[in-house]
């Protein structure tokens, strides 16, 4: 049952789609591009293009920066006042440097008097077969003082002869040696020979001094040695470095930035350190100019931004008309319920004569789309009133052919002519006066059938109400009032109890009835389950 009632509702709204019309008008021009997006449909017609901004690159002089490899520079430049002296130098083109060196010395101190004291030997006495003094290896003349020599120590201390035993100095005795000038101490080297028999310790320091007082470098030794033969002297070579004392208690060391030649220098290391000018030059930059968006380069705006996609939209538009054509049964009936969607106002001329059925133009003018369709104008009042107007001519012809006829006197053609004449009329009066009393007939069974359906309907909506008023009962709490409930049951419109159906369109009369027969379907279901 619902699926029969869906088919009959949904084969009347297809009959009234099946009967509309559409017009459409010619194209516009299309418009200028544009950047708001445009949706097409049928009466729009878009073109999507998609564009690019475009650019070209000038050349730009700008600010002074630090010179590099990497951007360009012009030849507007200046140098800046030389930074601090640093043992660093950084790698950097915009750096102009200034290199110098700078010489760390390490200088050996003045000596002239050589100091043997602290002696220890044997029998009472340090024996010194000989004593020698080079200076880079060349001997050179000496002189002494000595405390606890012996008379003859001089004569022999010297004279290149080591085996012999007579040069010593008492015990606890000392010996300075002047070697006449200062000499680096670096370069003096001290050969002597030492003799014993005994067995005792042999003790001796070494000191260095400028002065015969202030000694400023000095070792003591002891040495374990006895023999018995004069050539076997014991030989002893010292220099500086063979004295175990600190470096610094014999040399000093400075820094200079110049360049020395000196015997007593004996180590020089050269290091460099750097300042520096800045170079600042005035940078050329490529300054990006952009074209407006375009799909294509403009002039010299060559290249493209790629990122840059936008689309741009011209479109062109045409005026739609959509009509539902049908034959007109109300005099009331507006013209514009013709018009079911319209892309403007539609201005509408017609040549109706409400008070005549017939076939008429109607002219719809939307902008410069005009139509123009014929129309019938089918109203039964207009109906009844013709045949009624048809029926008094006959009775105006049948009244003149009557006074014909008498004027025929006896005159037989004339008189068979006439009242054949007035037969014929008469029949066509007779079906004229059939024709309205079928009409007639069909108006009154039409109502008659309208207000049956009318008292029906009206059952039906108080037994729901019963039925609804039984419901709520039983729910309790629900209670709908009866007029909310005619809404949800009447997709929110209230009904009418009396319904005036003589006013509404056949199709529309047939809808409701057929709902109305589903909500009884429903209703009696319903019973049945109970």
């Amino acid at each position: 049952m619902k699926k029969f009632l869906w088919l009959i509702f949904l084969s009347l709204i297809f009959s009234n789609i099946v009967s509309a019309k559409v017009y459409y008008s010619n194209y516009s021009s299309f418009s200028e591009f544009q950047e708001e997006d445009v949706v097409a449909s049928d009466t729009v017609d878009v073109i999507k293009e998609p564009r690019y901004l475009w650019y070209k690159e000038n050349k730009v002089l700008t600010d002074y920066k630090l010179y590099n490899n990497l951007d360009e520079f012009s030849d507007d430049c200046y140098l800046t006042e030389y930074s601090n002296w640093s043992n660093k130098k950084i790698d950097n083109i915009g750096y102009i440097y200034e290199t110098r060196e700078k010489y760390t010395y390490t200088k050996a101190k003045e000596a002239r008097y050589i100091h043997l004291y602290n002696l220890q030997g044997s029998y009472g006495a340090f024996r010194i077969p000989e004593l020698n003094i080079t200076i880079d290896g060349k001997k050179i003349n000496y002189t002494f003082s000595c405390n606890g020599c012996n008379s003859n120590f001089g004569k022999y201390i010297n004279n290149g002869n080591y085996d012999e035993n007579s040069s010593y100095i008492d015990n606890n005795g000392s010996l300075i040696v002047d070697l006449g000038k200062s000499y680096p101490i670096t370069k003096i080297e001290i050969l002597f020979y030492i003799y014993d028999l005994g067995s005792t310790d042999k003790l001796y320091t070494i000191g260095f001094s400028n002065d015969k007082k202030d000694i400023y470098a000095a070792q003591s030794y002891t040495m374990k040695f006895s023999d018995y033969y004069w050539d076997n002297a014991q030989k002893v070579i010292r220099t500086i470095y063979d004295l175990n004392i600190p470096t610094t208690s014999y040399v000093t060391t400075y820094n200079s930035y110049e360049k020395e030649d000196c015997e007593y220098i004996i180590d020089t290391k050269v290091n460099y350190e750097y300042r520096y000018k800045e170079k600042w030059c005035k940078v050329y930059i490529l300054e990006k100019e952009y074209s407006n968006y375009s799909k294509e380069p403009i002039d010299d705006y060559i290249y493209k931004l790629e990122d840059s996609l936008k689309y741009f939209y011209s479109y062109r538009t045409r005026d739609k008309l959509e009509l539902n054509l049908k034959e007109i049964t109300n005099k009331d009936f507006d013209l514009k319920n013709f018009i079911i969607s319209s892309t403007g106002e539609v201005v509408i001329n017609s040549n109706i004569n409400w008070n005549k059925n017939g076939v008429y133009d109607i002219q719809f003018k939307l902008n410069d789309l005009i139509v123009t369709e014929k129309i019938t104008l089918n109203v039964e009042s207009n109906l009844i009133s013709s045949l009624q107007e048809q029926i008094k001519k006959y009775q105006e012809e049948i009244k003149i052919l009557k006074e014909q006829l008498n004027k025929c006197n006896l005159d037989k053609d004339c008189l068979n002519k006439k009242i054949i004449e007035l037969n014929n009329l008469i029949k066509q009066y007779e079906k004229e006066i059939s024709n309205l009393n079928n009409e007639l007939m069909k108006k009154e069974e039409e109502i008659y059938n309208l207000n049956k359906l009318n008292n029906f309907n009206s059952n039906k909506i108080t037994d729901l109400e019963e039925d609804i008023k039984t419901l709520n009962e039983g729910i309790g709490n629900v209670t709908l009032e009866k007029e909310e409930l005619l809404k949800k049951l009447n997709n929110n419109k209230i009904p009418k109890y009396i319904l005036k159906l003589g006013s509404l369109d056949s199709k529309v009369i047939l809808i409701i009835f057929l709902l109305l027969l589903y909500l009884s379907y429903l209703i009696g279901k319903k019973s049945n389950k109970k």
